[in-house]
Order: C-alpha cells, then structure tokens, then sequence
C-alpha cells in the first residue's frame, strides 16, 4: 500500500529502495512488476533492475483508468477506508502510517475474506454475477501451492497465533493515531501538536497472552482536547461582522 506523504518519495530512488524492501516482506517470488506511466516507475534505474532481477515489467495504457482496476479497487476498500484522504505531510506522518499498515497487513490478509468474480450471466438485462466462497488473502496463497513447505508452516502458525480483536483493536488506534498527524487545509491555523508515535506491537496480539500494562493517557481527554480544537477553528472560520448593522433598529413586522 503506497502513500503520497511527501513528495521526495515519489522520485525514482526512493521508489526503487521500496521495491525492494516490498521483495523481501511477499513470502514469494515476484515475477512480474505492472505500473503506471509516472516517471517514478519509468526510468532506467527501475527498468534496469527488473531486467538484472528477471522481472517482467510492463505498464498499464495511458489514459485508461480501467487498466489498473483492480489496484485501484484495493486502494478504495483498503487504504482509502482506513486512513482517509487527509493530507499527511512530515516524518512523524509517515512513520505512523507505517505502523498503522503494518497492523492493517495482518489484519487484512488474514482475517478479511474476499470474493473474486468468476463469471457474469446475462438473462435480458438482469445481469447475475458469480462469486467463489469467499477466502482469505492467506488461505488462497496457501491453496495455490507455490510456497516451499516451511515457509507454508510458517505462515499458518502466525496466523493461528493471531487474536483477530486485539488486532483490530490495535488498527483503530493506530488509525486515531494516524488522523492526528493530519494537515489541516487552512495555512492560517496552526495544526495540532504531534503526539508521541503510537507503536504496533504483535506480541500485544497473540493468543493467550494480555498485554502489558503501560501509561496510556485516558482517551477521553485526548478526544476533548481534539474537540475543543475543533471549536476553536470553527471560531476562527466563522463570519465576523466589521461594521455596524443598518437595519439593527429595523422594525421586522414589515
């Protein structure tokens, strides 16, 4: 899951460095790399890697946004849904949306199943769509058989050690933490004051095991003092009149 939390990271050497960051976290192989046709993806030090490395890349058309669609589909019902649209600017962002996917990865792949679409049956103009059962990210890559025997076991023993309500527990404050971090969209109000990044922690979510006591300051004053920096842009924000009004005297049964 990609984030545009500044621009610095768009350019061609950053994105390299996170390809192959990304190669080492799949449990397996990538042959293939499809991109868009940004200038971060297009250039010869991406190019030149994929050939050294024996990847295939290829891009999707110009000016077609349905080339990409089930990227595009994932970017709505995963990232889009959990972080917003807010804009997410500095270091401190991007460390703490990266916990909250770090999180999110767990939680999405092995507890949230989906359906692929299999084939559409038109009757007239009914159209009935066909569904597989519904399986987790985790339980297909399992059933496609292209893992070697360890690490097949290796992944079945976290997700059992897993417990899905912690996890999920654990996505909605990273996700409190993330919404912090957000930029407001006035250059005239100062933003909130950064809170200390909220860390994801799995020992925290295994079965069997209850996490450890730690100072946590009390939520319920943490989402007043967000409410009453709500108010107090909504002050700033709201229409002021300067002059006296003329028709403060007005008879109003006219």
């Amino acid at each position: 899951m990609w984030s545009s939390v500044t621009s610095c990271l768009r350019s061609r050497e950053t994105v390299l460095v996170a390809f192959q960051q990304a190669r080492m976290l799949f449990p397996f192989p990538i042959l293939g790399l499809d991109t868009d046709n940004g200038g971060e993806f297009l250039n010869e030090e991406l190019v030149a890697y994929s050939t050294q490395e024996q990847i295939t890349f290829t891009r999707g058309r110009p000016i077609r946004k349905g080339t990409s669609a089930m990227p595009s589909q994932k970017n709505g019902a995963m990232v889009r849904q959990v972080v917003g649209s807010d804009r997410l600017v500095g270091e401190c962002a991007y460390r703490q949306l990266t916990e909250l996917y770090r999180a999110l990865c767990l939680y999405v792949n092995c507890f949230q199943p989906s359906m692929n679409l299999q084939s559409k049956q038109r009757d007239g103009k009914t159209v009935r769509c066909v569904y597989d059962p519904a399986k987790t990210p985790l339980q297909r890559l399992l059933l496609s058989g292209v893992l070697p025997a360890q690490k097949h076991q290796e992944l079945i023993d976290v997700a059992q050690a897993l417990d899905p309500i912690r996890l999920f527990q654990q996505v909605e404050h990273l996700q409190q933490a993330v919404f912090r971090c957000a930029v407001s969209c006035s250059p005239f109000l100062s933003p909130i004051p950064s809170a200390p990044i909220r860390v994801f922690s799995v020992d925290d979510c295994t079965v069997g095991k209850l996490p450890e006591e730690r100072s946590v300051p009390d939520p319920t004053a943490e989402f007043h003092t967000l409410y009453k920096e709500q108010e107090r842009r909504k002050r700033v924000l709201g229409w002021r009149r300067t002059q006296k009004d003329p028709f403060e005297n007005a008879s109003r049964g006219r």
